[in-house]
């Protein structure tokens, strides 16, 4: 997830077409905050067997190329 800086400025409430808050779209977008800040079990195993994954097929490719492996 990508952190604002400081040197950037921060983002404007949507608004619709009449010119109004979006108030559905800032309830969705705080909802998703959310979610995302509480993964589950799941989610962490998933994330855990996509970086083993990835790691693996680093690790092939550079063996396949007769370079050292990354990960160990």
């Amino acid at each position: 997830m990508k952190h604002r800086t400081t040197s950037e400025a921060a983002p404007t409430s949507p608004t619709s077409t009449n010119g109004s808050i979006d108030t559905a779209t800032l309830e969705l977008l705080a909802s998703w905050r959310l979610e995302d800040s509480k993964p589950t079990p799941e989610q962490i195993g998933e994330a855990e067997e996509e970086l083993r994954e990835f790691k693996r097929a680093m690790n092939e490719n550079r063996t396949s190329a007769g370079q050292p492996i990354l990960y160990p």
